[in-house]
C-alpha cells in the first residue's frame, strides 16, 4: 500500500519505521565506539522524531482565515472576529488535554496560559494594532484528529492589515510544508494578494482557497470561479494550478464538522481541501522530509560497515608491533590535524568571501533601485481621495499618504525580490558550485591521507573493502550528519542532491528574507507619511490632485532617500544572514565531521590496545560483538534501502 492510499497512516508508518532504524544504528555505532557517528544519528533521529506537516493558512485580514481552520479542526479553537484578530503566529498542535502557550521575544521556555484567555493575549489591540505584541508565537495544544494525524495548522496575522503582521507571516514561511492561501471569492487577487503570491509564494504550490462563497448567487457562481481562476492562472501560467482552486463556505463548514454531519461538510467544499492537502503532504512533502535522512542514515550504516575490517585486523596485531605503528603515527596524525585546520579556515574564509558578495551586490541594486521610488509612487492606486472639507484635511492627508506610501513600498518590494530570484540567486548558486570543486578536492586529499595512516596502523591493505563503494563526492558524505537539511536546501546547489528547484528555492536564499530585512522595518513608514502631512503639505487653495501629485512626489522623493541611506546597512543584514543560514552549518559540519574522522581512528587503536592488554579472552569478546555488528549493519543495510527504494519511486 502506497502513502497515497494509506494516507497519514502509511507517512507515519514509515517514519516510525526509519526512527528505529536510526536507533539500532546509534546503539551500533556506540558500541563500535564511533562518536562521530553516535552524534550525526542521534541528529537524525531527533528531526525524525519531531519532524511535522506544518500547514500555514495565509491571507489578507477579514478573509476568514481563522474561520476555515477551525472548520478544519472541527471545533473553535481559534479567534475570529470582525476586525484584525490574530496578532501572533498561532500554531495548533495534537494534545490530550487542551492548553496554550505563549512565546516571548527572548524567551527560552514558553509561557503556559489558561486556553480560555487566549482570545485576550493575542488578539490586536486596534487602538495601537501596529505596534508589536510582547509574544512571538502561541501554540494551542488540542485533542484534535488531524493534528493526531501529525499535523500542524499555522494561522497567520491578515497581510495587509499592519505592517508588523507582514514580517511575522514572512518569516515562517520558508518551514511551512503546505500553504493555504485564502481570498475573498467576491473580490479575489487584490493588488497586494497578486503581490504577495508572485513574490513569497513561487517556491510553494498554494491551495487557493475562496471562501464566502455561500454570499454569492448559484447563477453567478460559475463566472466567479472562472474569474478567479483566470487571475492566478496570468500570473502563474495555465498548468501549474490547474487542480488547486477550491471555493468553500466555512462557516458551514464548522458547523457541519461540530455535529458530525458528512453530507453537511462534504457541500461546504472544506473537506475537499482537506482530502487534497493530505494526498500532497503525504506524497511530495512526506518523501521530501524523509528521503534526505534515509540517505544519509544509509551513508552512516555503510561507513560503519567499512571501518569493521580494519577493527578485526587490529585484534590480530602484536601488541609490540601495535604500539611501535602507533607511535610512528603520531606525526603524520599532527600533519592530518594541520590539514583539517587548514580546510577549515579555508571554508571560513569562503564563506566571507560570499558574504561579501551578497553585501555588495545587493547593496549596490538597493542604492539604485531606490531612484525609481518616485516614478513607482506616481503610478500607486489609491482609493481614497482628498477632497475640499478643511475639516478632514488632515485625516483624508494622512489616509492618502498612507495608501500611496504602502503601495509604493509594497512595489518597491517586488522589484528586489524579483531581482534577488532573478539576478542574485543565479550569481550565488555559480559560486557554491565552484566552492563545491573545491572542498570536494580538499576532502578528497584529506580522505586519502587519512585511509593512508588507516591501513598503516591497521597493517593491511583493503580494510575499507566491505561495504559498498563510497560513490557519493566527499562533500557530500561529509554533510550527510546535518540529516538531510542541507542537502534539499541551502547545499543542494553545492552538492547536486536537490529535489528540483522549488525544494532548494524553498530554503536556499529566499527572496522574501532578503525583502522582508528592508522592505518593512527600517523605513518607518508610518512616520514619514505623518511627518509629510505635518511639513503642511495639504494647503487649502491646491486643487486635490495637485495636492494628490504633490504629496506622491514628495513620498517618492523621501522614499528613495530612505532607501539610500538604509541600503548598505541591510545589505549587511542580509548578507550577515545568508552566510549564517547558508553556509555555517555547512562549514561546522565539515569541521565536526573531519575531526570525528580523526578521533574515530585514534579510538580504534585504544580500543584494540585495551582488548589484546587485557588478553585473549576480551580479544575473542571483541571480535565476536564486531562480527554481530556488521551483521547488524548489514541487515540495516538492506532495510534503510528498501525504505530508500519506496520514498524514491513516490
Amino acid at each position: 500500500m502506497t502513502t497515497e492510499e494509506g494516507g497519514y497512516a502509511a507517512a507515519t508508518e514509515q517514519r516510525l519505521r526509519l526512527a528505529e532504524m536510526c536507533r539500532r544504528t546509534e546503539k551500533a555505532a556506540e558500541q563500535i565506539g564511533n562518536d562521530g557517528a553516535v552524534h550525526d544519528v542521534a541528529a537524525l533521529l531527533q528531526r525524525i522524531e519531531n519532524e511535522a506537516f506544518h500547514v500555514m493558512v495565509v491571507g489578507d485580514f477579514n478573509r476568514g482565515k481563522s474561520t476555515f481552520v477551525n472548520a478544519l479542526l472541527g471545533a473553535r479553537v481559534l479567534p475570529v472576529k470582525a476586525t484584525p484578530a490574530t496578532a501572533v503566529i498561532t500554531e495548533v498542535k495534537f494534545g490530550e488535554s487542551p492548553a496554550a502557550l505563549l512565546w516571548t521575544h527572548d524567551a527560552t521556555e514558553p509561557q503556559a496560559v489558561d486556553p480560555d484567555r487566549l482570545v485576550e493575549l493575542i488578539t490586536v489591540n486596534n487602538a495601537s494594532g501596529d505596534e508589536r505584541s510582547p509574544y512571538v508565537k502561541a501554540e494551542v495544544v488540542w485533542p484534535l484528529e488531524l493534528c493526531r494525524n501529525n499535523v500542524v495548522l499555522i494561522d497567520s496575522p491578515g497581510l495587509n492589515a499592519y505592517d508588523t503582521h507582514n514580517e511575522i507571516t514572512l518569516r515562517h514561511l520558508s518551514g511551512a510544508d503546505a500553504v493555504i492561501f485564502l481570498q475573498h471569492a467576491i473580490a479575489p487577487m487584490s493588488i497586494s494578494e497578486s503581490v504577495f503570491l508572485d513574490g513569497h509564494l513561487q517556491a510553494h504550490d498554494p491551495f487557493f482557497v475562496f471562501t464566502y462563497f455561500d454570499a454569492i448567487d448559484d447563477h453567478e457562481r460559475d463566472d466567479v470561479m472562472a474569474s478567479a481562476r483566470r487571475r492566478i492562472t496570468d500570473l502563474r501560467g495555465e498548468d501549474r494550478d490547474r487542480s488547486r482552486f477550491f471555493f468553500v463556505d466555512a462557516k458551514s463548514g464548522l458547523r457541519a464538522r461540530m455535529a458530525d454531519d458528512e453530507d453537511a461538510f462534504r457541500l461546504s467544499g472544506v473537506s475537499a481541501v482537506e482530502t487534497d492537502l493530505e494526498r500532497y503532504l503525504v506524497t511530495e512533502r512526506h518523501k521530501a522530509k524523509l528521503l534526505g535522512p534515509a540517505r544519509s542514515l544509509l551513508a552512516r550504516t555503510r561507513e560503519l560497515r567499512r571501518g569493521i575490517p580494519g577493527k578485526l585486523n587490529l585484534l590480530d596485531s602484536d601488541i609490540g608491533d601495535l604500539e611501535r605503528r602507533w607511535a610512528a603515527a603520531q606525526q603524520p596524525l599532527r600533519e592530518l590535524e594541520a590539514q583539517a585546520q587548514l580546510i577549515a579556515l579555508d571554508i571560513r574564509n569562503q564563506t566571507r568571501v560570499l558574504q561579501d558578495r551578497v553585501e555588495t551586490l545587493l547593496g549596490g541594486f538597493l542604492a539604485a533601485v531606490a531612484d525609481e521610488a518616485p516614478l513607482v509612487a506616481q503610478d500607486i492606486d489609491i482609493t481614497t481621495r482628498l477632497g475640499l472639507n478643511p475639516l478632514k484635511a488632515k485625516e483624508r492627508a494622512q489616509q492618502v499618504a498612507g495608501e500611496i506610501t504602502g503601495g509604493t513600498a509594497k512595489a518597491m518590494e517586488q522589484k528586489v525580490v524579483h531581482w534577488v530570484a532573478e539576478s542574485l540567486k543565479p550569481v550565488i548558486e555559480q559560486d557554491l558550485e565552484r566552492l563545491a570543486e573545491r572542498m570536494n578536492a580538499e576532502l578528497t586529499s584529506f580522505e586519502a591521507a587519512l585511509e593512508k595512516l588507516r591501513v598503516d596502523l591497521h597493517g593491511a591493505t583493503g580494510v575499507a573493502a566491505a561495504g559498498e563503494a563510497q560513490e557519493d563526492e566527499p562533500l557530500t558524505r561529509f554533510l550527510a550528519g546535518l540529516g538531510g537539511f542541507v542537502l534539499s536546501g541551502p547545499a543542494g546547489a553545492l552538492v547536486g542532491a536537490r529535489f528540483g528547484a522549488k525544494e532548494a528555492l524553498r530554503t536556499f536564499l529566499p527572496a522574501f528574507a532578503i525583502a522582508a530585512a528592508w522592505a518593512f522595518t527600517p523605513f518607518g513608514w508610518p512616520t514619514l507619511f505623518a511627518a509629510l502631512v505635518a511639513q503642511g503639505l495639504f494647503q487649502t487653495n491646491f486643487a486635490s490632485d495637485r495636492v494628490e501629485k504633490k504629496m506622491r512626489e514628495e513620498i517618492g522623493r523621501a522614499m528613495a532617500t530612505q532607501m539610500r541611506l538604509a541600503a548598505p546597512k541591510q545589505a549587511q543584514k542580509a548578507a550577515r544572514a545568508f552566510a549564517a543560514d547558508t553556509m555555517e552549518p555547512i562549514q561546522r559540519e565539515i569541521t565536526q565531521g573531519m575531526s570525528s574522522r580523526i578521533e574515530e581512528l585514534s579510538g580504534s587503536v585504544a580500543s584494540a590496545r585495551d582488548a589484546l592488554q587485557q588478553g585473549e579472552e576480551a580479544v575473542e569478546r571483541r571480535r565476536l560483538e564486531l562480527t554481530r555488528l556488521d551483521e547488524q549493519l548489514s541487515r540495516a543495510d538492506d532495510e534503510i534501502g528498501d525504505l530508500v527504494a519506496e520514498l524514491t519511486r513516490m
